[in-house]
């Protein structure tokens, strides 16, 4: 008793299990087409719908058709979704119903048939069928009116088995990251006993449609209902459901499968399909839950791993069924192309074509290697004419070996080589020898039909050689200057041009551009600093010394350099005085009144006034000397006042007053 209660709580938990694979007792899926979308499917027998059979792309309203994707000539100004397949993605081209839907006062059948089967009496099957909206989502005036269907079991005699609909309606499909899915209707059932025939019904409820009311319905199924049962590739991910193989290599395949907790005494069985699912067979004496096939001779298998009691394995309509994984056995490549597009000139692309197989090795002149299906040789050299190679793979790894031969004429153009420089330098270029050239762009350089233009550009910049030879064939070349930095550097010194002997101390600023990481000074009086603003500069001042020279050498981020330098002249006196007379008789002495040795003055003013207050002359360049002058008039002999400012070597302002002598 205990026993057998448990073996039902393991039958109501699989109630809920979902079903794998396709179903092995009955199933609708309206058929294969073909690679040409727009071929239509064979007709369903009239007592099969209550809609009509329209032999469109686009049927009528109140008609259906069967197809393999939708949409495919713009139906009703593209009304419905782009769905590019079927229910069941993995079997290709497979067909659906496709129905365009009106307006019915009645409920009308979209599908029904009588299914005549030896089911196994007490076991739980599960029906089911694909739906799904194929209108664009719009927004509808009166609100959608989406399809609402009922999916019927009935036995022979017209007795209801079962049951279900889809309330609320199959609404607008929402488009997923690999495309649009199909809804599930659907329940599970125990199998009464003494039915031999059953009657599937699949009807659509709504009356009024307005908009949203057009579907399309795949894989009509019924299935035993059981444990999950999945299958693969030994030793590979889960996700592989396709593996190639070469007959050549007469590889063997091993597929693994399991199945779950359900059966009191489970057993399971191997089928093959060699008509993409279409029927299978069971593999004798592959009972087991590994299988394993060498394939000598090309071909495509399908595979799947049912699974039931041990006491109803041989019934196949009692069966649970795995996935789907397929194994294609390619023979040789076939059908595939090669080609290139010689003769060209040198220094023009010899381009390679490929097509028509999975992978491709090629091997020719000069070491020419490359896997890609159009492989190039860019710039082409008279050097690269000769015969190509190509080794063809399947996509199992079955390989032939083709040719072709490419042919190379005329000039072959190279450039000098790629190079870098900072902003604000120049590089000279330079093409291999011809009789006429074009260099582009035309941007920084100083000649762009000559063979070495000098180039200095503001940024990187791939410049381009056409070079024509005495047959016209043209060729080109490129040269790539890349311009290190964004920013040019250059280098600057700010600081006064004189040292005032014997000892004296100067400071150093640098006033330099750009995006500047390293300074290097070199001050002349052997001390050196990496600091922005170094510290002021002691100078020991030899009698037979006269100047100093200064030098920093800046660095940027791109590792550009700049040097400046900043010559400094040594003077016997930097004591800032005003003469108390002057002598403006053009005999070389004492002919000027001004500051003297205001060698290291700054924000200077000068001024000079008569007897009466009249300014009668100003300066801030002490070099600018008083002539005795006013307006180019000689000014009589007196005494001047003069007021002079000035700020000092320490950054002191000084303010100075005071009376000089002119003597005529």
């Amino acid at each position: 008793m205990k026993k057998v209660f448990k073996y039902y709580l393991v039958q109501l938990f699989c109630i809920i299990c979902s079903l794998n694979g396709i179903a092995q007792v009955y199933h609708q899926d309206f058929g294969l087409g073909n690679s040409n979308p727009a071929t239509i499917g064979t007709p369903l027998s009239q007592d099969k719908s209550e809609f009509s059979f329209n032999n469109s792309t686009c049927p009528p309203s109140g008609s259906y058709t069967l197809i393999r994707r939708i949409p495919i000539l713009s139906c009703f100004n593209n009304e419905w979704i782009d769905l590019s397949h079927d229910n069941n993605t993995v079997i290709p081209f497979g067909m659906m119903m496709l129905v365009n839907s009106s307006s019915t006062i009645t409920n009308k059948i979209v599908y029904r048939d009588t299914i005549n089967l030896q089911l196994c009496p007490g076991e739980i099957y599960h029906c089911s069928v694909a739906l799904i909206n194929i209108d664009e989502n719009v927004v509808c005036p009166s609100g959608p009116d989406f399809p609402v269907f009922e999916l019927r079991l009935e036995d022979g005699n017209g007795g209801l088995i079962k049951k279900d609909t889809t309330r609320p309606g199959i609404g607008f499909s929402s488009s997923l990251p690999f495309g649009y899915r199909f809804n599930k209707l659907g329940f599970n059932f125990i199998m009464p006993g003494g039915v031999n025939k059953m009657v599937v019904k699949i009807t659509l409820l709504h009356s009024v449609f307005l908009c949203g009311e057009d579907f399309a319905i795949d894989d009509v199924i019924i299935a035993p209902v059981g444990p999950a049962v999945a299958i693969g590739f030994a030793g590979e991910s889960s996700t592989t459901i396709v593996k190639s193989v070469c007959f050549q290599n007469n590889a063997t395949v091993v597929l693994s499968g399991n199945m779950g907790t359900y059966y009191p005494n489970p057993a399971v069985q191997w089928q093959v399909s060699t008509d993409k699912g279409i029927t299978w067979q069971d593999i004798p004496g592959a009972t087991a839950t590994t299988y394993s096939r060498s394939y000598p001779t090309p071909d495509t298998f399908y595979y799947r791993l049912t699974g039931s009691n041990i006491t109803t394995i041989a019934n196949p309509n009692c069966r649970v069924v795995s996935n789907i994984i397929k194994v294609e056995v390619n023979g040789l490549p076939k059908n595939y192309t090669i080609s290139n597009n010689s003769p060209v000139c040198a220094g023009q692309d010899l381009k390679f074509t490929a097509d028509g197989a999975a992978s491709y090795i090629w091997t020719g002149p000069n070491g020419f290697y490359d896997n890609i299906s159009y492989p190039h040789i860019f710039n082409s050299a008279l050097k690269d004419s000769g015969i190509y190679y190509v080794k063809v793979f399947s996509l199992g790894g079955c390989s032939k070996t083709d040719s072709t031969s490419a042919v190379i004429i005329g000039t072959d153009v190279s450039a000098s080589a790629d190079t870098a420089i900072c902003i604000g330098r120049s590089v000279n270029l330079q093409a291999s020898k011809g009789i006429t050239y074009l260099w582009t762009p035309s941007t920084g350089l100083s000649n762009t039909t000559i063979f070495n233009p000098v180039a200095t550009p503001k940024v990187t910049t791939n410049y381009i050689v056409t070079v024509a030879d005495k047959y016209g064939c043209t060729d080109t070349a490129h040269v790539k200057i890349t311009v290190r930095n964004i920013a040019e550097v250059k280098a600057a010194i700010s600081a006064n041009n004189f040292l005032c002997r014997n000892v004296d101390s100067i400071l150093f600023v640098s006033t330099s551009k750009g995006d500047i990481a390293n300074w290097n000074w070199d001050f002349g009086n052997r001390q050196t600093s990496i600091q922005k603003t170094p510290a002021s500069q002691f100078y020991q001042i030899p009698l037979t010394r006269g100047f100093y020279l200064a030098k920093l050498i800046v660095t940027d981020t791109a590792g550009c350099t700049d040097v400046a330098t900043h010559s400094l002249t040594v003077v016997d006196n930097c004591y800032i005085a005003v003469p108390n007379a002057f002598t403006p008789n053009n005999d070389g002495i004492n002919d000027y009144l001004y500051p003297l040795n205001a060698y290291k003055a700054s924000n200077l003013s000068f001024k000079i006034y008569n007897r009466v207050g009249q300014l009668v002359f100003f300066t801030s360049n002490w070099l600018q000397k008083w002539d005795g002058k006013f307006k180019g008039i000689n000014l009589e002999t007196g005494v001047y006042i003069w007021m002079l400012t000035y700020t000092d070597a320490s950054r002191k302002p000084i303010s100075l007053k005071g009376t000089s002598l002119l003597i005529r």
